[in-house]
């Protein structure tokens, strides 16, 4: 019942709204309605156990895979809400805005740690699955495996250096900002945008379409051009093939006029050497 009212109040409240704020409530619906549904449906079920005719060793074999099931659906249901919070802070910070310097370092830093989020979920939900069993072994199963962990971890760092130094590397990228989403950068000698940046790489989208795939760890290690790291404006220089007998003083006198006279000039630099 609490499940219909919830999302009956939330799939109206998106019909009073308008179409700019219609994108939470539709997040919530998309992201929420199908986990909430059944996490809402396996209680029920496991409420109902005690009524039911069932033969007790049945019963309990029963419940003890409902509750697994339980933690499965809900850590669905904490994945879905870690969707719908980075969708409504996302919503707010539009790329395609003039000056879109905050947003792409939102983005950028939302991307990464919403993965790392994700995968943190997912360990937790696997943790409580191992405690649902009622199996004391089991248990010290687990507890033998998280007190390993350590040396799991320094095996696994040793094996997989490129891994850790890139997973590294992305918490430098999320917070130092050497590059965001959307930033021009020049790498490789390829002129591209920052199209994606995952745990592992980063995908630049070249301007003939094409997709350069760049390990993290290269953004710290190596140097590269980002024609974006704080605004868009660039300088270029202009080259005029003259006579030596032109006379220069004058040909730059007349350039500053010219260029004070120009509304599209930003009264920002103005050099004839």
């Amino acid at each position: 019942m609490s499940y219909w009212i919830t999302f009956t109040i939330i799939h109206r409240r998106r019909k009073e709204l308008s179409v700019t704020e219609i994108h939470v409530p539709l997040n919530i619906s998309k992201h929420l309605s199908h986990p909430a549904r059944w996490v809402f449906l396996t209680l029920c079920v496991l409420s109902t156990f005690p009524f039911l005719p069932i033969p007790a060793e049945l019963s309990n074999l029963l419940r003890v895979w409902l509750r697994v099931l339980l933690v499965i659906l809900m850590g669905w249901f904490a994945i879905g809400c870690t969707f719908v919070f980075r969708d409504a802070l996302l919503h707010r910070y539009d790329l395609a805005t003039e000056d879109n310097v905050r947003a792409r370092r939102v983005h950028t830093q939302l991307h990464f740690l919403f993965r790392l989020l994700i995968g943190f979920i997912v360990i937790v939900d696997i943790g409580g699955i191992l405690w649902t069993f009622p199996n004391p072994q089991l248990w010290r199963f687990g507890s033998g495996l998280i007190a390993s962990a350590g040396v799991a971890t320094l095996v696994l760092a040793t094996a997989a250096k490129s891994t850790v130094a890139n997973l590294l590397a992305g918490l430098q990228i999320a917070f130092s900002e050497p590059i965001r989403i959307d930033d021009v950068v020049i790498v490789e000698g390829e002129w591209g945008r920052v199209e994606e940046i995952t745990t592992s790489y980063v995908v630049i989208r070249i301007w003939d379409l094409r997709r350069l795939i760049v390990p993290l760890s290269y953004f710290i290690e190596h140097p590269f051009q980002n024609w974006t790291r704080e605004h868009s404006n660039l300088l270029g220089t202009a080259f005029l093939y003259t006579d030596y007998s032109v006379p220069v003083a004058a040909i730059r006198e007349h350039f500053t006029k010219v260029l004070e006279a120009s509304p599209l000039w930003d009264q920002r630099v103005c050099s004839t050497r």
